[in-house]
């Protein structure tokens, strides 16, 4: 034996896993419950509250390795990780505004589909675009959240028109999404899918530290812009409670300039400032910094463009070509009349308010991500 191999004892990095997701994350109360955790672990389970174990982790031994740091670890958008790093990947470039992110050109789109505009929130334009992803060649199916009459949500993956347009409307309620994505991705490896900017996030983490070795594996992703979202408790709590209406009376919501705006089937309107609901709002939308989605190949949201319009931000080629197919095979119209100052000006409301939630998550000695 060589000398001084007797005495070798190789350096062995303590992978984090589920144990230190639970320290950070769960238990520090800014779990979004997007589910990028769950989807691909069996031991991980999901709750409309968060990630929850769903058995023993071998990680917590220190001994078994699952990706990098535990794929629960990797894909969580509520750690410690660059972002600059994670641009770079997914784009080749790093972001010049840091509430827009990086992007290519912003439109203001419009469905030119009768159907999907009487379900949408605004254009229609993020309905359009997976209609136009399935049927157009970049996806075989899309993840689609739709809801039933009490405002209970479920995903599901689809390239069935009626399913895919059933899903149109913001919900403003935690929807499995992404474990959805990781159910299906299995025997659908094309996928297209909607979700906010932690959902996003995840989806993207997923895809560079784990999916990249999956050669099949090719996702289209279409971010929302989101403020808060809520456990369906909560959003019941909201609409019941405090506006006093019955879960499946209501027809369509919407949170602009400060309120929540709740349509019911008499056709009456009811408002509420968000203000006063803000004691619900769950901390991991306060202390979230992506509002407008950033790692989306293609972002959606009412701000910033006219009423009956949806303002959309192309990050990526894949956006930009998948844009471009929607145009000229009639499924979308665009314009170029957009906003993005009233776009900033919002997000930037919301990044007030987290710069005040993480100085007292700093007093209290709680975890704070990094994203530098």
């Amino acid at each position: 034996m060589e000398e001084g191999l007797e005495n070798f004892v190789p350096l062995i990095k303590r992978s984090r896993g589920y144990e230190e997701l639970e320290k950070d994350v769960i238990d520090s109360g800014i779990c979004s419950g997007c589910g990028a955790c769950a989807a691909f672990c069996d031991r991980v389970g999901l709750t409309e509250d968060g990630s929850v174990p769903a058995s023993e982790c071998n990680m917590t031994l220190g001994a078994v390795k699952c990706n990098i740091d535990g794929i629960c670890y990797d894909c969580c958008p509520h750690v410690s990780y660059s972002w600059g790093g994670l641009e770079d990947e997914v784009f080749g470039a790093r972001r010049e505004d840091e509430l827009l992110g990086q992007y290519l050109k912003a439109f203001a789109v419009r469905s030119k589909d009768k159907e999907v505009l009487k379900n949408a929130q605004d254009g229609g334009a993020a309905t359009s675009l997976l209609l136009a992803a399935v049927n157009e060649g970049f996806s075989d199916a899309a993840v689609v959240t739709g809801r039933d009459d009490s405002w209970s949500v479920d995903s599901t993956a689809s390239k069935d028109k009626k399913e895919i347009t059933g899903g149109a409307g913001t919900k403003y309620a935690r929807a499995p999404g992404i474990l959805k994505l990781g159910e299906n991705l299995r025997k659908i490896p094309r996928l297209a899918i909607v979700g906010t900017g932690c959902q996003i996030a995840g989806t993207r983490r997923l895809e560079k530290k784990f999916l990249s070795s999956v050669p099949k594996a090719e996702l289209t992703l279409i971010g929302l812009f989101c403020y808060e979202n809520f456990p369906y408790t909560r959003l019941k709590e909201i609409i019941e409670d405090r506006l006093g209406l019955k879960m499946e009376d209501v027809t369509k919501t919407d949170i602009t300039k400060g309120k929540l705006h709740v349509w019911t089937k008499d056709g009456k309107k009811h408002e509420k400032a968000v203000k006063e609901f803000a004691d619900l709002a769950p901390e991991s939308c306060v202390i979230c910094r992506d509002f407008t989605a950033t790692f989306s190949d293609i972002t959606c949201g009412s701000i910033g463009s006219d009423e009956g319009w949806t303002t959309v931000i192309v990050r990526s080629q894949r956006g930009m070509d998948l844009l471009n197919a929607a145009k000229e095979k009639g499924y979308i119209e665009i314009s170029d009349k957009v906003d993005l100052e009233a776009v900033k000006k919002t997000g930037g409301f919301k990044g007030k308010k987290r710069a005040k939630v993480l100085s007292e998550r700093e007093k209290e000695g709680k975890f704070v991500p990094d994203y530098s």
